[in-house]
């Protein structure tokens, strides 16, 4: 996305208030301000420690996106990946309150974890900010920005029960992880965007713990057990490549329009799933916003720790793109995943 259109979309959220920051002035112009109210070498000076659950298509989006916001505020950082294991990702909070960075910026793997490592940053004088992953208690933390996972999955749904009307849908759910949030309220908001219509039927669930070898597995025994299956809804992009692998083994490997196509809702917006709606193997994505989410969260740190200016609120959700084939030339641009 280019910065004009960028300044332009930030701009928008904060006339809508869904970025209601405490302190945080609305931009008259883009040249004004680079970011929604903050000048360059804005946090010069300042180190932060960006503290990330897993590496994955996801992550290196919004590290980019982090980068790209410390670079244009001259913040430095500090990064550290916890490889999915809740200990490790405290370990290196502990590195983090060692160093006595400035402000710690967050996506927890265990939401219950990262309780404790936000009460001992609090207790070292350090702000906490979580994103895309929110803890299970989003009153501790200093401010959390996402996406809302519950409204991605129902939009899902809703666009599938708009999408096949009264036709007979068998339907396979692969789900995250349902011990965290943004796995909990995907597969929730899903069910309950298809509330209402039972010709739309979950034949299948799979647990899949965000890992793709489930989803493999579990696709192909959904495939072998209903031959007619109607469509998937895949709680992460990430499971794309499995999905696919599947469906070709039974021939169901077609695009929308093509018999035998399989219906696909998936929620991120990475390349994979820019990719898939662009070349019509998928139907609906839900595409995180990414930089604005980065942006936000970086320019609320640099408001807390330099002006002492605290958010307006503890949650902030930004909402997600809904694209399809047929609008992607439209919303493509603000689709993190379609940008080189």
């Amino acid at each position: 996305m280019k910065t004009k259109h960028f300044h332009q979309l930030v701009a928008g959220f904060f006339a809508l208030g869904v970025l209601a920051l405490a302190g945080v002035p609305t931009p008259a112009r883009a040249a004004d301000a680079p970011s929604a109210g903050l000048p360059v070498n804005a946090g010069s000076g300042l180190r932060f420690c960006i503290s990330l659950d897993k590496m994955d298509a996801s992550r290196d989006g919004e590290l980019k996106y982090w980068n790209k916001a410390a670079k244009e505020y001259g913040v430095k950082l500090l990064i550290q990946v916890a490889g999915e294991d809740a200990q490790r990702q405290s370990s290196q909070v502990d590195t983090c309150i060692a160093q006595r960075v400035n402000g710690i910026l967050s996506i927890p793997w265990d939401d219950q974890a990262v309780l404790q490592d936000i009460a001992r940053a609090h207790a070292a004088g350090i702000p906490f900010i979580t994103m895309d992953q929110p803890p299970a208690d989003t009153s501790t933390v200093d401010l959390h920005v996402g996406a809302n996972p519950y409204q991605d999955g129902m939009r899902a749904g809703q666009y599938l029960a708009k999408l096949v009307g009264n036709k007979p849908t068998k339907v396979l759910d692969l789900q995250g992880d349902l011990s965290a949030a943004n796995g909990i309220n995907r597969d929730r908001g899903f069910k309950a965007g298809i509330k209402g219509h039972p010709n739309i039927v979950i034949v299948s669930q799979v647990l899949t713990l965000w890992h793709p070898e489930p989803a493999l597995t579990g696709t192909e025994n959904a495939l072998q057990a209903h031959p007619d299956l109607g469509a998937i809804f895949a709680a992460t992009d990430g499971f794309l490549p499995p999905i696919w692998a599947a469906e070709q083994k039974v021939n169901r490997y077609v695009k929308d329009g093509q018999p035998g196509h399989i219906i696909i809702m998936t929620v991120d917006g990475d390349p994979q799933g820019c990719a898939a709606i662009r070349d019509s193997r998928a139907d609906v994505g839900y595409a995180q916003a990414f930089q604005a989410m980065a942006y936000t969260t970086m320019q609320a740190m640099i408001n807390l720790v330099k002006y002492h200016k605290k958010p307006a609120q503890h949650v902030l959700w930004i909402p997600s793109v809904e694209y399809t084939p047929a609008n992607f030339a439209e919303t493509s641009p603000r689709v993190w995943g379609c940008q080189k």
